[in-house]
């Protein structure tokens, strides 16, 4: 392991360069590492721990409880991207993502989730949001909203513009609420994501291709679901060619976020409540928004018999509220959406789903210049097994419907 500093970083790698010796003290520390494009980010966060001892992004460092991180650079995306990973050039580029103070948001489809998410961000989003700029098939939706969000006196500053789809990509991020199927109110399915998959990874398949033509810089968030797959899905089919080649010319892994999992969260406290259990001082969720979702009383200190029986009670509450006869989409479109997207963009911590080593993977973290931040705490042996289960199903799932 050689460690250098420059331009106020220190760089931890295992190639050899000729860089000059710097007296003033290192502020941030970087890893520059090799690895295929598939496996890693082009920039993420890593464990200190794991970088010094030479190893890749992967659920370890979501394992690990180290809280000092490195910014570690995959040099083979700088290759592919600007022909350049030399030192001097990669502390640059570094060096320019600076964080921004308001961004430019568009939102694709105004259905039930959609509309419900406009109005959270609308009503949350006042010191983040600069402009909320909507676009639905149906040109008289978009301008509903569009007159509707705008007459709302709370945050007036925030401007919502009715726009055409060739303009969704203009923008600092871009959300994808559009579902081609929704299952109908009292149709029987064992899970209803998993049924919206294959349509709506054909839907999610075209914004994607289309960020890769508009050469789109910002953030694809997925709130549709299969959240965690449409993610994976958005991120291939952005990165494959027109004849059908892989060729890592769309969106990179870091750019692509998905939003399913802060219903979870506000659900396992629902239900924590109406059974007398303390999800809510030290509780967690991990893992994808559906049926192998992880619900744990306490991370560090187990209790895997109400753990386990919460896990059930979140994952089939959106059963429960179709039994009633209704769409379950308020909570989802505000506590996922609204409200975890709103936390992004101020740098607070929230749920989403990030590339991990391949998979799209749900936690709670904070998002900076360089990238998502897992929260790193102790995890205990039971918890650790179920995590590591459910991401082996992800990746099996994902290779499963894409053969």
């Amino acid at each position: 392991m050689n460690r250098y500093t420059l331009n106020q970083w220190e760089i931890i790698t295992h190639d050899h360069y000729e860089l000059k010796h710097e007296e003033s003290p290192a502020k941030q520390v970087a890893y520059f590492y090799r690895a295929p494009l598939e496996a890693t980010k082009m920039v993420g966060h890593l464990p200190m721990a794991l970088a010094t001892d030479g190893r890749l992004e992967s659920l370890d460092s979501i394992l690990s409880s180290d809280s000092k991180d490195a910014i570690a650079i995959n040099l083979n995306w700088f290759d592919h991207q600007f022909g350049n990973s030399s030192p001097e050039a990669v502390i640059e580029h570094l060096n320019q993502m600076a964080p921004k103070q308001k961004f430019n948001v568009s939102l694709l489809g105004l259905g039930d989730v959609g509309s419900t998410l406009a109005m959270g961000l609308k009503l949350l989003g006042g010191d983040v949001i600069q402009t909320l700029n909507l676009f639905d098939i149906n040109p008289a939706q978009k301008s509903r909203w569009e007159m509707e969000l705008n007459q709302v006196v709370v945050n007036p500053e925030l401007k919502v513009n009715a726009i055409e789809a060739e303009a969704l990509f203009e923008s600092d991020v871009f959300l994808f609420c559009a579902s081609k199927f929704i299952p109908k109110v009292g149709e029987s399915h064992a899970d209803v994501r998993m049924m919206q998959y294959a349509d709506n990874a054909a839907l999610v398949s075209i914004y994607a291709k289309q960020a890769r033509e508009a050469g789109f810089k910002g953030l694809f968030c997925v709130v549709s679901d299969p959240v965690d797959l449409l993610c994976k899905k958005a991120w291939s089919s952005s990165n494959t060619s027109s004849d059908g080649i892989l060729d890592y010319k769309g969106l990179r892994p870091e750019q692509v976020v998905g939003f399913g999992l802060g219903v979870m969260d506000g659900r396992a406290k629902y239900y924590s409540d109406q059974l007398g259990l303390s999800y809510r001082d030290k509780g967690r969720v991990f893992g994808p928004h559906g049926k192998d979702l992880i619900v744990t009383l306490d991370a560090a200190e187990e209790d895997p018999i109400n753990s386990l029986n919460l896990t059930e009670k979140v994952v089939t509450a959106n059963l429960e509220m179709r039994a009633l006869g209704y769409k379950p989409f308020i909570a989802p479109a505000l506590s996922s959406g609204a409200d975890a997207i709103v936390n992004m963009l101020r740098g607070k911590p929230h749920y989403s789903a990030n590339f991990i080593g391949g998979v799209y993977w749900g936690g709670l973290n904070y998002r900076d210049e360089f990238g998502a931040k897992y929260e790193h705490t102790r995890i205990g042996e039971a918890t650790q097994a179920r995590i590591r289960t459910t991401y082996e199903r992800l990746e099996s799932l994902w290779l499963e419907l894409n053969r």
